[in-house]
């Protein structure tokens, strides 16, 4: 029986085996950049993207890999604060660093790859609702604190107030005992920037 800790792309050419398969904590997200990068992935053949997305955190320990060789990182432009790994064959997105994650924990969407264990887990914050694209959000519960922006200073300090979400935003205070997302996405070799504008819903892309 395969032990409970795999991540993969959806074709399986792609595989992550964590030494801590247990979430840390969860968002649902709406931001643009989120959406625009699984619209890429799914002009490439991945699936198309939610307006707000299910955002899962999982310590940057990993025990193993396989197909480094398939994955591609990639950022959306030259500013990015975020590179995402995805498989070179289905497209899909099964890695996800910020600079704001300081190397202790990366970031998966569920529903965008596959995983061998349960990684639901109740979200602690509804983010960037500015970027929704709709008129009104259906949002599973009226108790999760919404930010409809983290730009300014005081949305911040709430954000980071939210616990345990302080504590993996900042540098770990153990080393990891595996690779480090970081650690990969460097062996992966250069990051294709892909140069796209910013709120682009790749309609033109699409069909060119």
């Amino acid at each position: 029986m395969d032990k409970k800790n795999k991540i993969s792309c959806s074709c399986g050419s792609c595989q992550l085996f964590l030494n801590d398969s247990l979430p840390k904590y969860s968002v649902m997200c709406a931001c643009e950049d989120c959406r625009q990068a699984l619209r890429w992935a799914e002009i490439n053949g991945g699936k198309k993207p939610k307006d707000i997305l299910y955002s899962v955190y999982f310590r940057s320990d990993i025990q193993s890999y396989n197909g480094i060789e398939n994955m591609i990182a990639t950022q959306l432009r030259g500013d990015a604060s975020s590179t995402r790994i995805y498989c070179k064959k289905c497209f899909s997105c099964f890695a996800v660093d910020h600079v704001n994650y300081q190397n202790n924990v990366f970031m998966i969407q569920p529903d965008y790859c596959k995983q061998n264990f349960n990684v639901r887990i109740p979200p602690l914050a509804v983010l960037n609702l500015q970027d929704y694209p709709g008129e009104f959000a259906e949002l599973d519960s009226d108790t999760i604190p919404v930010f409809h922006s983290r730009k300014y200073p005081q949305e911040r300090k709430r954000f980071l107030s939210i616990e345990p979400i302080s504590e993996y935003l900042t540098p770990p205070k153990t080393p990891a005992k595996g690779t480090t997302i970081r650690e990969i996405i460097s062996q992966i070799g250069k990051i294709r920037v892909l140069d796209l504008i910013k709120g682009d819903n790749l309609e033109e892309l699409h069909n060119e």
